[in-house]
């Protein structure tokens, strides 16, 4: 049962940040095990409902939702083996985190944020959610200037300068989306506090309930070669 985050976890992802190394990971296995892992798992199946609830090909398996918090150190220059921070992150069984769209939620030292978005959006897809911006405007105006949506949630990625221009009569909110490169929509937590309490469940339960048309509207756009990806 989900009792909230530990204060412990934030400590402990702080004196990583010092000390990233294999002696001292593993003379504090047992913290990152006890205060760190499981706490992550526990929320992880608290949120399972909801995210099945919005789309049921999702895999909710709490192993498979959390991060490790060892690092691929093979293409890397920075040689520190261990994560300064994790995440939960669900997605359907066979995409890659490079490459789908899902619901997460993230936490360090001094950071925590939940939402839903691609990691790294395939520039096909993209240029389907463009398509969809010209194609179907009313419908993604709703979407991303919802009360609800507008007042917890942020459209975060990078943007092209010059490239995408878009056509004109598009409002302020479609025109800024329709030039991403990529796109999410993030809940940046202010509250710590929060963090501690059960409540956090709920608080993130509700967030992905307001992002359900957003990633509906994400998941259509994951088409490739004349298939569609299904909710």
């Amino acid at each position: 049962m989900f009792t909230g985050l530990p204060r412990e976890m934030l400590a402990f992802f702080a004196a990583l940040r010092f000390n990233n190394n294999r002696a001292f990971f593993e003379e504090n296995r047992a913290i990152y095990e006890r205060f760190v892992r499981r706490p992550l798992l526990e929320l992880a199946e608290a949120l399972a409902p909801v995210v099945r609830e919005i789309d049921p090909d999702v895999d909710v398996r709490p192993q498979r939702a959390v991060s490790r918090i060892y690092r691929d150190l093979r293409f890397r220059r920075d040689k520190t083996p261990y994560r300064e921070y994790m995440w939960i992150g669900f997605r359907h069984p066979g995409e890659s985190r490079e490459e789908t769209c899902g619901f997460y939620f993230d936490v360090s030292a001094d950071e925590a944020n939940w939402g839903c978005g691609y990691y790294h959006m395939q520039a096909e897809f993209m240029q389907n959610l463009r398509a969809r911006i010209v194609t179907q405007s009313r419908r993604v105006e709703r979407i991303v200037t919802d009360p609800a949506f507008a007042a917890e949630f942020s459209l975060m990625g990078p943007a092209y300068q010059r490239q995408h221009a878009p056509p004109p009569g598009l409002c302020a909110p479609l025109a800024k989306l329709y030039r991403k490169k990529t796109v999410y929509a993030e809940h940046h937590v202010t509250d710590f506090e929060r963090l501690f309490s059960p409540a956090l469940a709920d608080d993130i339960a509700s967030g992905f309930r307001t992002l359900a048309p957003f990633y509906a509207l994400l998941r259509e756009c994951m088409v490739r070669t004349g298939k569609e990806t299904k909710l």
